[in-house]
């Protein structure tokens, strides 16, 4: 795969979302073979996804060097996934990989990707009432 078909496939998925009100993406090719991606997803109930990967294609496929995905609404955190080494952090089985809990606390995570996060969402978060 390369970084043209991943971001197809990102877009994709977001535009299959049914909770998707509108969503924008930023792509900042730094070469050929490595991309900024980033983005911000409103879903219907009012809140937002913020997310961002840095990505390089590599003997076909992609490889994920960095990535957030920040799940609010308004400025309140509900929920963030990242890589980056926090020291907070870094006592985590699963370190660097963690996820941030909307009470502060931090969580274990497996490396994690955009589908997985709207999954969740769309089946923990998401009210359909509002």
């Amino acid at each position: 795969m390369n970084i043209s078909d991943y971001i197809a496939e990102l877009e994709a998925l977001i535009n299959s979302s049914p909770i998707v009100s509108s969503y924008n993406l930023t792509i900042d090719r730094k070469t050929a073979d490595i991309a900024f991606v980033s983005g911000k997803i409103d879903f219907r109930d009012g809140t937002i996804l913020d997310f961002k990967e840095f990505i390089e294609e590599s003997e076909g496929s992609i490889e994920k060097y960095k990535y957030g995905y920040n799940y609010r609404k308004g400025s309140d955190s509900i929920f963030r996934y990242d890589n980056a080494p926090d020291p907070k952090a870094k006592n985590i089985k699963t370190f660097p990989y963690h996820k941030h809990l909307k009470d502060g606390t931090i969580a274990e995570s497996k490396e994690i990707e955009l589908a997985v996060v709207l999954a969740e969402i769309e089946g923990s978060y998401f009210l359909e009432d509002n």
